[in-house]
């Protein structure tokens, strides 16, 4: 976000000194026109350029507000507005930004807005709640012109569905679950993360479409849990009732049977990360045959992107890696590659990668699937004997949350 460099100075200095309570602003903008108090009477000093305050009226920081020409200029105080050295940004560098009001004054001379500019904190919404200092000293945009600003709606179209529209997650990561779509409000956070929902029937109950054209659908549990608004995109959910991934890919033949494995919750670290889905549970299933030998495995990575790997007489004879959408996507049957190890990546994105190794007969590990991610990895070790092992490896200096405050 632009700041200007007295903001950056005030905040040096102290936040709550700089009076970042919106309220202590429009109680300094009153104080700063008037000079010493005596016990007789009280001298008020004038702008000329505004005139004498007739009223304040506290605004709606929700109604949004856009600029309305390109001569806008933002001033500290009503008192310094107008002179150069008041001047705290213009246009040029606002013109993307979307505000609310404040306070509305009513002077000799017009109109004026305190200004507030529309902020995203993301995952610090428990840091950071909506009526912080911290929060509204940066979003302070100073004071305008009330005739500078037009009146602006965010949301140009929002219905609800007559039917729920039913919705299972892909790529866990891409997007998350926000209050309101971002932006829409003068602070949008986000209140849920998909890590600890890649197996939960979800519902999308309504929709909404932004000035700039994207979509977002608000979310629910089966139960009725509201979860919140997420950018509808085809890459984050998949339209339709959820598939548990072993039914669907992995079929049984006669006299096979089916083992599944879930990652602790405690072992993911319960943290949420800003670019990975740490919490994410992995999860894997053995299929033996009739001698219980391990003939087929799947595991499913901390990107909830699966991984299927077909075993005979304890040697990998091919591996299939698939998509978030569960189609084939990397394959092969090469035997050097599956005495060693085999990468499936895609290097036009910046999806995660997985990585599997294999281990040689004597050992008593079978195989190792590692899902790597921007700043997080993620394995899931099977042994000859069907242990299975899970680990999540978040580096000690990476910021995280709590998952408790997304779940």
């Amino acid at each position: 976000m632009s700041k200007r460099a007295l903001l950056i100075l005030a905040l040096v200095t102290g936040i709550v000194s700089a009076g970042c309570s919106t309220n202590k602003q429009s109680s300094n903008v009153k104080a700063s026109s008037t000079t010493v108090q005596s016990s007789s009477k009280v001298t008020e000093k004038i702008n000329p350029l505004v005139g004498k305050t007739l009223s304040t009226e506290k605004g709606d920081l929700d109604v949004a507000y856009k600029m309305a020409n390109k001569k806008v200029k933002f001033y500290r105080s009503l008192s310094q507005f107008g002179k150069k050295s008041g001047q705290i940004s213009d246009y040029i560098n606002e013109k993307d930004f979307i505000f609310g009001v404040a306070e509305k004054y009513t002077t000799e001379k017009g109109t004026y807005y305190h200004l507030v500019e529309y902020q995203s904190n993301g995952f610090d919404n428990k840091k950071y709640p909506s009526d912080s200092n911290f929060i509204k000293f940066w979003g302070d945009l100073g004071y305008v012109k009330a005739s500078d600003m037009k009146q602006f709606n965010p949301i140009t179209s929002e219905w609800s569905y007559q039917k729920k529209q039913p919705y299972y997650v892909a790529n866990p990561y891409l997007h998350h679950i926000w209050n309101k779509p971002e932006y829409t409000v003068h602070y949008t956070y986000i209140t849920h993360v998909f890590d600890r929902l890649s197996t939960t029937q979800l519902y999308a109950t309504k929709e909404a479409i932004k000035h700039n054209g994207s979509h977002y659908v608000y979310l629910e549990t089966a139960k009725g849990r509201k979860l919140g608004w997420v950018y509808k995109s085809p890459k984050s959910l998949i339209a339709g009732k959820y598939r548990d991934a072993s039914k669907q890919l992995l079929k049984l033949k006669k006299g096979e049977t089916k083992k599944s494995y879930k990652q602790s919750k405690k072992s993911t670290t319960n943290r949420v990360s800003t670019n990975d889905s740490v919490s994410l549970q992995q999860r894997a299933y053995i299929v033996r045959n009739k001698k219980h030998q391990i003939v087929r495995v799947l595991i499913i990575g901390s990107d909830n992107r699966p991984t299927k790997i077909t075993f005979k007489n304890g040697k990998a004879t091919k591996i299939i890696n698939y998509t978030y959408f569960r189609k084939p996507w990397k394959s092969t049957t090469n035997k050097k590659k599956l005495r060693t190890h085999y990468t499936a990546n895609n290097i036009y994105n910046n999806d995660a990668y997985a990585i599997t190794k294999f281990y040689s007969t004597k050992s008593k590990k079978l195989v190792r699937v590692m899902t790597v991610g921007i700043d997080t990895n993620a394995t899931t070790t099977i042994y000859r004997n069907g242990r299975v092992k899970f680990t999540t490896n978040v580096p000690k200096d990476l910021m995280t949350y709590p998952i408790s405050d997304f779940d």
